[in-house]
């Protein structure tokens, strides 16, 4: 059976400065600060649980103090954001420029003193990156970094490249004003006032899926939720190593993800890196724009990239192409540290609810928070 770690007994809400009210969850641990920001459509959750063991107890038993964020784009906080302000500002760009640097601001008001490291997965790791990128986060206040299995260069599995390029998500957003995509809900303008149960998508999505599910990218298994995912995301771990987790537990794992973040995410993957959101765009190509592209904030960090070697979420091209972009240039201008680990055997979610995960991958997380 799996393992899970307790929701922390200390949750700190606060509110960004563009208005979303998000929350830090506290571990409390006698050790070094660090900051968990989990994926898009999953939340904090995403630490505390595991086949064998969680990374939030792992770090605690490594001595760290544990903390949590739950952003704009958390399953547990994306419904009551959009419901507080249904015109709420849901890009990649405003979760990098609010909610991480704020969350770190707040760490410091509740009394975190020194450098806080910094774990961030999937779109979290996205975040964490582009708010460096964007001078959001200081080295002073972060210096040691580990993001899984994306950074500021997006590249998919085929399936998800193919996906990108319908403009699928425009139409959702621009002409049917959808808000929110849940991989088992349908979707209800009236949402905020009642629960739309279970249902199909809007036929934009469940005709393709329809035609999806009958080839060979459907995990041959019987549960329709991780048939779902997979479809909206692409296969998002190995279910041969999250047994329990996969037949029994992926619905507390992820929920309701943002359309305008998932349309971003498009973009970039359009594009092949990290860039501001066009807003209205339909095409399938987008002029180049290399705002976030920018070394100097990297110079004085210590940065450990991680991902699967049969990632088909994100590619591990995403990684690798960090990893060579953060060495160009001179030596000087290079951060104090890079690492690149490719971990065989591995996909995505996997990285760390694996059964092996504990022993594979939460020591190379560790060490990364150490260099």
């Amino acid at each position: 059976m799996a393992v899970t770690t307790p929701r922390p007994a200390q949750t700190i809400p606060f509110t960004t400065g563009d208005g979303c009210a998000l929350e830090l969850g506290h571990h409390r641990g006698a050790g070094s600060p660090v900051l968990l920001v989990h994926g898009a459509s999953a939340a904090s959750d995403t630490f505390r649980i595991g086949e064998t063991a969680t990374l939030v107890e792992h770090l605690l038993g490594q001595r760290f103090d544990v903390w949590t964020l739950g952003w704009r784009a958390s399953m547990r906080r994306v419904q009551a954001v959009y419901c507080a302000n249904t015109s709420t500002d849901f890009t990649i760009d405003a979760a990098a420029a609010h909610d991480v640097p704020e969350a770190i601001a707040r760490m410091r008001a509740a009394g975190v003193s020194g450098k806080i490291g910094v774990v961030g997965h999937c779109m979290g790791g996205a975040i964490v990156t582009q708010a460096i990128a964007q001078g959001m986060l200081a080295a002073a206040d972060v210096e040691n970094v580990v993001v899984t299995a994306l950074g500021l260069f997006y590249r998919a599995a085929i399936d998800n490249v193919v996906k990108a390029q319908d403009a699928v998500l425009e139409k959702l957003l621009i002409d049917q004003h959808q808000a929110l995509l849940h991989p088992t809900k349908k979707w209800l303008s009236t949402l905020c006032q009642v629960d739309p149960g279970d249902g199909d998508w809007n036929p934009l999505l469940q005709l393709p899926y329809g035609v999806w599910s009958q080839t060979p990218l459907r995990h041959q298994c019987l549960v329709e939720f991780c048939h779902r995912l997979s479809y909206m995301f692409g296969m998002p771990y190995l279910p041969d190593s999250i047994p329990t987790i996969h037949d029994n537990l992926l619905p507390l794992q992820f929920g309701y993800i943002p359309v305008q973040f998932l349309l971003h995410c498009t973009q970039n993957l359009r594009r092949g890196y990290a860039a501001p959101f066009v807003v209205a765009s339909r095409g399938r190509s987008l002029a180049s724009d290399e705002a976030y592209l920018q070394h100097e904030p990297f110079r004085d960090r210590k940065l450990t990239l991680i991902t699967g070697e049969l990632n088909s979420l994100w590619h591990r091209d995403s990684i690798d192409t960090m990893h060579e972009w953060l060495l160009l240039g001179r030596r000087v201008d290079q951060p104090r540290a890079v690492r690149k680990i490719v971990l065989a055997g591995y996909g995505h979610q996997d990285l760390y609810w694996g059964i092996k995960a504990p022993t594979d991958v939460f020591p190379r997380i560790v060490e990364g928070l150490r260099l």
